[in-house]
């Protein structure tokens, strides 16, 4: 009896490790970093970190939305560079304070949906579809700024600039303006993934693509509204980023890509079974940020940054992989 009782907690030890092993040694890593450098974890860092996260969060939010369903999205970063343009262009040549914000929204509404039509309606891969729609948005970014000119705002008069700036750079009763705009983003995310009847059948199309055909869901509508998500939420996160910095360059925003990559990926080992999930990928993107930020307190510059975040992906899946085979 007795060995049976020691067998069974032992196996409910070994499950307990292999659904929250991964969580916990991301929390002993970040341990390890504040015991190395204690200012890793004061108030001003952990909120400067949080309000540099905002980007990452909302381009891995929509990343997410589309590989639950077993799409890609390359097309985010070059989307989110474009948007913040948009809305730099806008501010410069004195266009109303809203056309900043509702132009490059648009933007990523129509790349979405134009991404929708080539993956979902003409049935091009989506790993090519979204590749040549990044390339197609770098020229025209280039055309637009001469060549990769940058536009800079934070020299132009405050009166014309603070109420975009607000945005990346003000807060509301003390809490940043961009880590507000995260939470929103975040909710409204978990809302449609979790309450909707897209949520539904976009958990269908990802499990078994045929079976839900054959139980009456619009598969291509679905698949392509994952996008369309995704194009859109990169549009805000590039405006976020030009908020923040107050200059717009092309290609500013690809750092962000790979780091949104390693959270979504990240954010499977919350899940028991190793599936894409909301509320992990906002887990995966703020350890991302706060392990960027602790290497660069330790002084280790972006290569070991790169080799962390390619180990945690390939970590990911195959943890992941391990935990679809239970």
């Amino acid at each position: 009896m007795a060995a049976t009782l020691t067998q069974s907690n032992m196996n409910r030890f070994i499950d307990f490790l292999r659904t929250y092993g991964p969580i916990l040694g991301m929390i002993l890593v970040l341990a390890i970093v504040y015991l190395l450098k204690p200012s890793f974890l004061s108030p001003n860092n952990v909120a400067n970190v949080l309000r540099q996260s905002t980007i990452l969060i909302i381009l891995a939010l929509g990343l997410t939305v589309v590989m639950s369903m077993r799409g890609v999205d390359l097309s985010i970063a070059q989307v989110a560079d474009a948007a913040g343009l948009i809305a730099a262009i806008a501010i410069i040549n004195h266009y109303p304070i809203w056309v900043a914000f509702a132009a490059p929204v648009a933007f990523g509404v129509i790349i979405g949906a134009v991404n929708a039509v080539q993956m979902a309606y003409l049935g091009i891969p989506a790993i090519i579809g979204t590749l040549g729609m990044m390339f197609v948005i770098r020229s025209g970014e280039l055309m637009a700024t001469n060549g990769s000119e940058p536009q800079i705002l934070f020299t132009l008069p405050r009166g014309l600039t603070a109420p975009f700036l607000f945005l990346g750079q003000g807060s509301v009763g003390g809490i940043g303006a961009l880590i507000i705009l995260a939470t929103v983003v975040f909710l409204f995310v978990f809302t449609l993934m979790r309450y909707t009847p897209f949520a539904r059948q976009a958990r269908a199309v990802g499990n078994n693509v045929r079976a839900a055909f054959l139980a009456g869901i619009d598969i291509r509508m679905v698949f392509g509204a994952g996008f369309v998500v995704a194009s859109t939420l990169a549009a805000i996160a590039g405006v976020a980023l030009v908020s923040r910095t107050g200059i717009a360059m092309p290609r500013g925003a690809e750092p962000y890509l790979l780091d949104a990559f390693a959270a979504a990926y990240l954010g499977t080992l919350a899940s028991r079974r190793g599936e894409m999930n909301v509320f992990g990928t906002l887990l995966g993107a703020l350890f991302i940020a706060f392990i960027g930020n602790g290497l660069t307190i330790l002084g280790m510059g972006a290569p070991w940054r790169y080799a962390f975040n390619g180990g945690l992906i390939l970590l990911a899946m195959a943890v992941g992989g391990l935990k679809r085979k239970e």
